[in-house]
């Protein structure tokens, strides 16, 4: 799944420099050029590393893929996850990444290619968590209003956690990531083969991602994933879902929202906005 943080950062084996995690650019950066590459290849712009094809969309029919038309008239992409019939999870910054403003969405649902098939449906209803700090990357979570969608095989929300599981931190389950972008390091260009992929990656404690972030603090809103193995989110699942098997249920508990761009096979975690800190913000605008 397009996840290893969309945002081209630069940075060394073992830490990153706070300047190359400001999510500013992502659309000029990431977003546009893959959307373009896309469009002509019916590609995604980022996809799962180390993952495989979905295979069917029954398998995530909570996934959303986000066409983002911007204010230039210019097309870039994200993700999200739907979790009711009228309103679908995502990244704040696929809305405003702090140089490029989103004008409208084309959410795409029931579909394993972006560019083609499914429901699609066009909105710019988008409610932006009020505390959204580009800098910081902090409250990186927007909710997408939708009219109502009739759940079939292909469309299904995706549960979200219990108040009660507020403080939960996942660490040491399995989680499951899925998205359009690419799935290694060396693909500049985008092959034939669009589908939605989808990828299983170890949940883990902040204190283990923080050993990796030295010069950048994280936060109990944010989650991370191991990308041991080389297996990971790379550039353009923003937005995207993590889910896991959650007292026998596949739940939402992240949502795609930084990593490391040039680094996606590095063994480099991936961070996600964890979904538990703003279950009642969520609630308030379903």
């Amino acid at each position: 799944m397009v996840m290893r943080l969309f945002y081209l950062f630069l940075c060394s084996l073992n830490y990153f420099v706070r300047s190359e995690l400001i999510p500013d650019g992502y659309h000029k950066t990431i977003g546009i050029p893959k959307a373009y590459s896309l469009m002509n290849l019916e590609g995604v712009t980022n996809r799962i590393v180390g993952g495989h094809p979905a295979g069917t969309i029954t398998a995530f029919p909570y996934q959303a893929g986000i066409l983002v038309t911007l204010t230039t008239g210019q097309t870039s992409v994200c993700g999200g996850s739907l979790v009711s019939n009228t309103r679908v999870l995502t990244a704040a910054h696929c809305w405003w990444d702090g140089q490029s403003q989103a004008s409208h969405f084309t959410i795409v649902l029931g579909s394993l290619l972006l560019f083609s098939g499914g429901s699609r449906i066009v909105t710019k209803d988008v409610v932006l968590h009020p505390n959204w700090n580009i800098r910081e990357i902090r409250n990186d979570i927007a909710v997408v209003k939708i009219p109502r969608v009739q759940y079939d095989n292909n469309i299904q929300a995706i549960p979200l956690p219990a108040l009660s599981d507020v403080n939960q931190d996942f660490s040491g389950l399995v989680g499951t990531a899925t998205g359009y972008g690419k799935t290694s390091d060396a693909q500049n260009s985008f092959p034939q083969t669009t589908t939605l992929h989808h990828v299983n990656l170890k949940v883990i404690t902040n204190t283990v991602c923080q050993t990796r972030f030295v010069d950048f603090p994280l936060h109990g809103s944010q989650l991370c994933t191991d990308g041991a193995r080389g297996v990971g989110t790379c550039e353009g699942d923003s937005g995207g879902p993590l889910t896991v098997i959650w007292k026998n249920t596949r739940t939402l508990i992240g949502i795609v929202s930084f990593g490391v761009g040039e680094a996606c096979q590095a063994g480099h975690p991936s961070v996600y906005t964890r979904v538990t800190a703003y279950l009642t913000w969520i609630q308030a605008n379903l």
